[in-house]
Order: C-alpha cells, then sequence, then structure tokens
C-alpha cells in the first residue's frame, strides 16, 4: 500500500508539472483571445460610431441644400431654348445662303456650257462657207496639180476640223444636259434640307415661342432699324415707330437707335407743323377765325413748332382782322337800328343777339322790382353776305350781360335812350 502510494505520490509528482505548465498556456491563451476580443470590441464600437455619424439625418448648417426657385428654373429653361433656337436660325439662314450661292454657280456655270455649245454650234454652221471661200481662193491663185492636191487638203482639214466641232458640240451639249439634271435634282433636295431645317426652327419656336420672338428680334434689329430709318424718309411715320419698336425690343446699337429716334421726332414735328399751317389756311375769313387762329397757335406752342408756324398765323391773323372789320361796319347801322327798336344789341363777328330788358316783380312788398335780360332773335352773316334773323328754341334769360357789351356804344345808346324814355 505504501508503495503504491508512493508510486501514487510518485505519479502526482510527476505529473503536476505537466498540469500546471498546461494550466499556464491555457491562462496564455485565454489571455490572448480576451485581448483579442476586446481588440474586436473596441473595433465594433468605432465602426458603430462612425457608422451612425456618417448616416445622421441631423446635417450641418453649412450642408443644408437650398431648393431653386420656380423662377430660376425658368431662366434657365428659357436660355437654353434661346441657344438652341438661335442656333436653328443661324443654321437655316446659313442653309439658305450656302443654297442661293451654290444655284448661282450652277447657273453660272450652266450659263458658260450653253454659250460654248451655242458658239461651237455657230462655228460648225459656218464651217462650209469658210471651205467654200479658201476653194475659192484656191482655184483663183492655184491650177493644174497644184490645184487639185490643195483641194484635197482644204476637204481633209475641213472633214477633220468638222469631226473636231461635232465632238466638242455633242460634248458641251451632254454637259449642258448634265447640269441641268443636276440643277433639278438639287432644287429637289435644297428644298427638303430647307423643309426639314423650318420644321426644326419651327418645333422650337412653337415649345418657347416668347424666346422665339426675342430671338428673331435680335437677328432682325439692324434690318428693322434700316427699314425704319427709310420709314422716316418715305413719311411713313407710324410703320417708323413700329419698326423702331421692334429694332428697341432687339437690343440694337442704342446709338443708332437714338439717331432713328431724333430723326423721327423732327419728322412728327414737320408734319405737325404742316398739319397746324393746314389747319390755318383752311379756317380762311370765316366768322370766329381770329379765336380759331389763337387755339391753332396754343396747340403749336404746345407741340414746339410755334416758330415754323408764326409766319402763316401772323398773315392768317391780319386777312382775319381786316374781314373782322368789314364785317362789324357791316353790323354797326343793323346795331343802331336795334337800339332804336328798343333792344340792346351785343356785336360779336358775324353775330348780332339782340337782348331786352324785362322788369322782373317779387313778392315781397318791401323789395323794389329788378330787371333781367331776354334773349329776342339772333342775326346771323351767311355766306352770301346775308344776315338770316333767327328766334331761340327756348327762352335765354340773364341776370347781368358780359362786361364787353355793357362797355360797348350801343348799351350807352341803350341807357341814353331809356333814360330819355323815363
Amino acid at each position: 500500500m505504501q508503495t503504491i502510494t508512493m508510486q501514487g505520490l510518485g505519479l502526482v509528482e510527476e505529473t503536476m508539472p505537466v498540469l500546471v505548465a498546461e494550466t499556464t498556456e491555457e491562462n496564455a491563451a485565454q489571455k490572448e483571445n480576451a485581448q483579442e476580443f476586446a481588440a474586436l470590441e473596441a473595433s465594433a464600437a468605432c465602426a458603430t460610431s462612425n457608422l451612425q455619424t456618417e448616416y445622421s439625418t441631423e446635417l450641418p448648417a453649412c450642408q443644408i441644400a437650398v431648393a431653386p426657385t420656380l423662377e430660376e428654373i425658368e431662366r434657365e429653361i428659357a436660355a437654353a431654348a434661346q441657344q438652341r433656337i438661335e442656333a436653328a436660325l443661324r443654321d437655316l439662314n446659313e442653309t439658305r445662303a450656302r443654297i442661293e450661292r451654290e444655284r448661282n454657280a450652277r447657273d453660272t456655270a450652266l450659263k458658260a456650257m450653253q454659250e460654248r455649245a451655242s458658239k461651237t454650234r455657230a462655228e460648225l454652221d459656218g464651217l462650209a462657207g469658210e471651205r467654200a471661200e479658201m476653194e475659192r481662193r484656191a482655184q483663183t491663185f492655184l491650177t493644174g496639180d497644184a490645184l487639185q492636191a490643195t483641194r484635197e487638203k482644204i476637204h481633209l482639214a475641213f472633214n477633220v476640223r468638222q469631226l473636231e466641232l461635232e465632238d466638242a458640240l455633242a460634248l458641251a451639249e451632254a454637259d449642258a444636259q448634265e447640269m441641268q439634271t443636276q440643277i433639278q435634282a438639287a432644287l429637289i433636295s435644297d428644298a427638303l434640307e430647307l423643309q426639314l431645317a423650318e420644321q426644326y426652327l419651327a418645333q422650337l419656336e412653337t415649345a418657347a415661342p416668347d424666346v422665339a420672338e426675342s430671338v428673331r428680334l435680335a437677328a432682325t434689329a439692324q434690318e428693322n432699324l434700316a427699314a425704319a430709318r427709310q420709314a422716316v424718309n418715305d413719311g411713313l411715320l407710324r410703320d417708323a415707330e413700329v419698326l423702331l419698336a421692334k429694332a428697341k425690343a432687339g437690343n440694337a446699337e442704342p446709338t443708332q437707335i437714338g439717331a432713328v429716334e431724333q430723326m423721327l421726332a423732327d419728322a412728327r414735328k414737320n408734319q405737325t407743323a404742316r398739319d397746324l399751317i393746314a389747319r390755318i389756311n383752311a379756317v380762311g375769313d370765316q366768322p370766329g377765325a381770329v379765336r380759331r387762329i389763337k387755339q391753332l397757335v396754343e396747340e403749336a406752342e404746345t407741340a414746339g413748332v410755334a416758330n415754323r408756324v408764326s409766319s402763316v398765323a401772323n398773315r392768317a391773323f391780319e386777312a382775319a382782322r381786316r374781314t373782322i372789320n368789314a364785317r362789324y361796319a357791316q353790323a354797326r347801322p343793323i346795331a343802331d337800328h336795334l337800339v332804336a327798336e328798343g333792344f340792346l344789341p351785343v356785336v360779336g363777328d358775324g353775330r348780332i343777339e339782340a337782348w331786352k330788358s324785362v322788369a322782373r316783380h317779387t313778392h315781397s312788398p318791401d323789395t323794389e322790382s329788378d330787371n333781367t335780360w331776354e334773349l329776342d332773335h339772333v342775326l346771323s352773316l351767311r355766306a352770301n353776305g346775308v344776315w338770316k334773323t333767327e328766334k331761340p328754341r327756348v327762352a335765354v334769360t340773364r341776370k347781368d350781360l358780359p362786361p364787353r357789351a355793357q362797355h360797348s356804344r350801343w348799351y350807352h345808346a341803350w341807357v341814353s335812350a331809356q333814360s330819355t324814355t323815363a
């Protein structure tokens, strides 16, 4: 038993270091695993923290996006539309110009080919005459074998020349025919090309009509400005105003616009002066001519053309005053007669008003009666020089007569007549 025990103890003593060593290795491994696990936890925590920070919905103030306004979007679309329409219009104009150049070149080439063919044909038609003339001269100066040999040479040379001219004529006619075929084909292809370009431009203009209008106005600004200048020179002022407005809308050169505006303003003044002069001359010596001429002179001053109208107006004033004096001379005896009949005449230019005094009684016994004026009849000078009497359709009364009537000699004569009667 003791031996076994000792052996057991020996075994224990022998195995204990091994167990201790194994336990130490296990502890070291556990420590390493614990360190690795702690590192993994730390890295996972860091990754989680970074992930939460990256996908946070709370942006800093500097990263908040500003929403565009509808006006900004409209401007961007309009700018893009303007570029597309300008490019399409430019391509269309270039296509038209190129087609016109090519058409002119083909027409010139065809004309040259036709002239060449015509010249060759004329030369071929005259070949027989040249041949006969040369044979006649040879027959005149040569005889015998020399004449015969020369005739053979003439026949051979003219036959060769005839063949050359026939070939040249056929080639020229073929070239002209080919050119005509090319012209016909080009007409079709050019028309199709223009149609496609116009359709594309029309499609863009339909999508943005306002932008298209501004683009066209800008493209034709100088043309409209030149047309406005010509319209001013031709006296078409309304057309000039419309064309000038289009040139302004197309942003034409401001200096040129100012020059045309000055031309238009001067033309307006000239036209206004001409109209006023015509109206002044139309007044003539009619009744009320002086008053009407004064009104027209005031219009001229307002329009700033008084200096252009003054000479005509002064002459018209003088003529009207002479005529007025003549009419007053006719009215004086009539007015004197009216005073004698108890009327108070108010004399105007070609018009005499006959007023009579009417006593007006009041209901109050303390108030004296006063007088009012009632229009009895009116005498008007007609164009044939006859004074026509007219009665007013309704009663016309006045408390007081106008000051010019009260200061007239007929008023004083009427007052004297009334005093004498009283």
